[in-house]
């Protein structure tokens, strides 16, 4: 029974007969609409399984995954921090005025990249798949840059006068020797560097295991295989 007088018992069983009967309506007149005969038993099946192909795909490659999307990150952030120091023509050692990524060719297409490797990265989630071109692509210029970067300053200017400057000091530790002339290069050449490097790293290990893999595979297929008579 219910606290509304104007329903009983008896409409309210006849409640979802005609909401089955409206339904199967509907889904008759799509039917004849669509010309095709829909499985909803199959569509949901084949959801099912792409879940489950998405979560396994998750599980076996989240580790390339997050390390790619952190040397994206990389990339991303070493585009707006210093590249130079000062820019041609302007006062050595003025820190109000410095070279960005955004104010150089190779900077431009590597920011560019860099938003599309994000994109890459959903995607890839979201299909199950792992295209790293974009990575393997802002890796190449992103080591360019960086290594050069690390060559150019590297016994240059400034590194002599922070070496000088060391000299001065009364009291110095290992650590200054190695930190303070470091100190010189830009950060941007830091980040291209690291996140190049990353790239490079997750690549090489990720071949290797596949070729492990297909060794592993090789092997057993051979030692379950019957030995041939001689």
């Amino acid at each position: 029974m219910t606290d509304d007088p104007n329903l009983d018992d008896e409409t309210m069983d006849e409640a979802p007969s005609a909401a089955e009967d409206a339904m199967s309506e509907i889904d008759a007149a799509f039917d004849e609409e669509a010309g095709i005969d829909v499985d909803t038993g199959a569509i949901l099946a084949e959801a099912s399984m792409e879940r489950i192909h998405r979560q396994a795909y998750w599980h076996g490659n989240q580790n390339q995954m997050f390390a790619f999307l952190f040397a994206n990150c990389l990339f991303f952030a070493a585009v707006f921090v210093a590249w130079m120091r000062s820019a041609p023509g302007d006062p050595a050692g003025d820190p109000s005025t410095y070279v960005t990524g955004l104010h150089t060719i190779r900077g431009a297409f590597i920011f560019a990249l860099a938003i599309y490797g994000f994109w890459t990265a959903v995607f890839n989630l979201w299909h199950g798949q792992m295209k790293v071109w974009p990575y393997l692509l802002n890796a190449v210029l992103a080591l360019w840059v960086g290594i050069a970067g690390f060559a150019q300053t590297i016994g240059g200017e400034e590194w002599e006068k922070a070496k000088a400057h060391l000299d001065t000091l009364e009291s110095k530790t290992f650590k200054d020797d190695m930190l303070v002339p470091l100190s010189t290069v830009a950060p941007g050449y830091w980040l291209l560097t690291f996140g190049g490097l990353i790239v490079v790293w997750v690549i090489i290990n990720g071949l290797m295991k596949g070729s492990q893999t297909s060794k592993a595979s090789t092997a057993r297929e051979a030692d379950s295989s019957p030995r041939k008579r001689r």
